[in-house]
């Protein structure tokens, strides 16, 4: 320990050196205040002994100089002066400790051990305080840019919102719950309720691979099952084992007018029906991102959408979350809520409304979100709109595409038709049955045509994943000879498309006829070509199919 006495008695200097000397203390002896203050300007010291009365002023006011360094220090006043006004000024100005001459050398060294104790404790608690100031800081700043990327991305997950809507409450300043609504190109609206794993920035973050990997498989045009099947194995790939989405998947497709519902992981999903029952929809599935693709079976259900008013679904935040009195909300206010609901306001408002008043406005202990999705309202804005288009006159478009080898693994076919038709200003009614059909026969002609793959795998889930795996497989084997030919012509005077597509397979009779189950994961496509087209004709061996679409006014 380096130590500055500053005392005029030079005997008692003397006495204070020896004694700090035997404690292995440096000690640097300044008779008066300039020398003292040369002294500390010139090296930092680690204690300092303070006499009151010196030949160039008052050690008193010289306290106040000591504690102006850009280091502290602590500062005992040694004196003969008995004042407890004295001593009561040296505290006001900053000293640390007092002793009255004479002194024990013992209990000084007690005391200086102590002081510079407390000063050490003191220094690491303003250190530490600094360092987590600037952790905390950190924090913010990261959470900041986290939160900015997540709400980016959240934002942009609702862009058809039309008879669609939802409620979404956090429990924290991150959002473990997000809702993606859309439209592909084939004209089916998707509605996606997503639920990850607890809470917070942790859920957000398991939430945000999902949300883009759907998003684009929305715009591609493809179904509910293939969308199932590849987030779940981005999911299982991409996230750890502790980690999973539950998530409620709803497409609607107007054409059939018919939804696909899938529940994996989420609370039974609830159907207003327009004879007035309430119908639920358990969970058949497990949670995306649990099992292997090739284990996972989404059970996605088909249903008719005449007979359903509303379909509500939600996160298990509300269920689960207790009221005051411990009680959870539970299904039983939920239900209660359906069997007393008279249309006369929001579905969802109503639920919020009450569960509001359930929960007197206390701390949410997880994320809250909820989803009126109304089928019927939809389903019928959909066939307004069809009879609004007014179609062009004006013009006509013919083009052909080959695509061989490789290219065609890699390149978005339907998605080049469908850039021509919107190029072309074809109505949305019109282009949406073009691009079903085109994306079934590109599908038919791809797959059993050029690959050679068997439909029947497709009877199953588990048999949905192994053809899908076998698709890879395939497609990275194409040969340089395997080419897909198709040719497209609009015609806005007739408002109809002709569309030829010729494969290099085998052959294959897309048409031949098979009973079809309602759930069956294949053969519905062919279903709705024939239900979307005037004309259908497969030219022996079957892999040439020529089809005309007109729109219906």
């Amino acid at each position: 320990m380096r130590v500055l006495i500053i005392e005029d008695d030079s005997l008692f200097a003397e006495i204070l050196e020896t004694s700090l000397g035997e404690k292995q203390c440096e000690t640097i002896v300044a008779d008066h205040l300039q020398a003292a203050k040369d002294q500390l300007l010139g090296a930092p010291f680690d204690f300092i002994l303070l006499d009151n009365h010196l030949p160039d002023g008052d050690g008193i006011n010289f306290v106040s100089f000591i504690k102006s360094l850009k280091y502290q220090v602590p500062v005992m006043m040694v004196t003969a002066e008995d004042n407890q006004i004295v001593m009561s000024e040296a505290f006001d100005k900053g000293a640390d400790d007092f002793l009255i001459k004479p002194i024990s050398v013992d209990l000084l060294w007690q005391k200086i051990q102590r002081c510079r104790a407390n000063y050490d404790k003191e220094a690491e608690i303003i250190r530490n305080t600094i360092s987590l100031e600037k952790l905390i800081n950190q924090q913010k700043q990261e959470e900041h840019l986290a939160r900015y990327v997540y709400e980016h991305v959240a934002a942009s997950t609702e862009t058809e919102t039309d008879c669609v809507d939802t409620y979404i409450q956090s429990s924290s300043s991150f959002n473990g719950d997000v809702f993606i609504c859309g439209t592909a190109p084939n004209g089916n609206r998707f509605v996606i309720l997503a639920d990850a794993t607890g809470h917070g920035l942790a859920a957000a973050i398991c939430i945000l691979p999902l949300v883009a990997t759907i998003r684009a498989m929305i715009r591609k045009g493809l179904t509910l099952a293939h969308i199932l099947h590849e987030a779940n194995k981005k999911l299982n790939t991409e996230l750890p084992d502790d980690k999973f989405v539950a998530l409620i998947g709803v497409e609607i497709n107007f054409h059939m007018q018919e939804l696909q519902l899938f529940n994996g992981g989420m609370p039974d999903i609830i159907a207003l029906r327009t004879d007035k029952s309430i119908l639920q929809y358990p969970s058949k599935s497990m949670a995306l991102g649990i099992l292997d693709p090739e284990d996972f079976d989404p059970a996605i259900i088909t249903l008719k959408t005449g007979p359903i008013r509303n379909l509500f679904f939600y996160s298990d935040g509300i269920i689960e979350q207790p009221g005051p009195d411990g009680d959870a909300f539970g299904m039983h206010r939920l239900l209660d809520i359906f069997e007393r609901y008279d249309y006369k306001e929001s579905l969802v408002s109503r639920i919020v409304n009450e569960f509001t008043v359930f929960n007197n406005m206390a701390e949410l202990l997880d994320d809250l979100s909820m989803c009126d999705l109304q089928v019927e309202a939809l389903v019928e804005s959909h066939l307004f709109e069809k009879k609004k288009e007014v179609p062009s006159s004006i013009g006509k478009i013919t083009a052909t595409l080959d695509i061989e080898g490789m290219l065609i693994a890699n390149t978005d076919i339907v998605g080049c038709l469908d850039s021509i038709m919107r190029s072309a200003g074809m109505v949305g009614d019109l282009r949406q049955r073009a691009f079903t059909v085109f994306a079934e026969l590109v599908s038919n002609g791809l797959d059993h045509g050029i690959l050679d793959l068997d439909s029947n795998l497709k009877n199953d889930f588990a048999g949905f994943a192994d053809y899908l795996q076998l698709k890879e497989e395939r497609l990275e084997n194409i040969g340089e000879n395997d080419k897909l030919s198709m040719k497209f012509a609009y015609s806005p005077n007739t408002d109809e498309i002709d569309f030829e597509i010729l494969d290099t397979g085998k052959g294959f009779d897309i048409f031949k006829e098979k009973e079809l189950d309602d759930n069956a994961l294949s053969g519905r496509g062919i279903e709705l070509i024939r239900k979307l087209c005037n004309t259908v004709d497969v030219v022996s061996p079957g892999n040439k199919t020529l089809v005309n679409l007109k729109r219906d006014f």
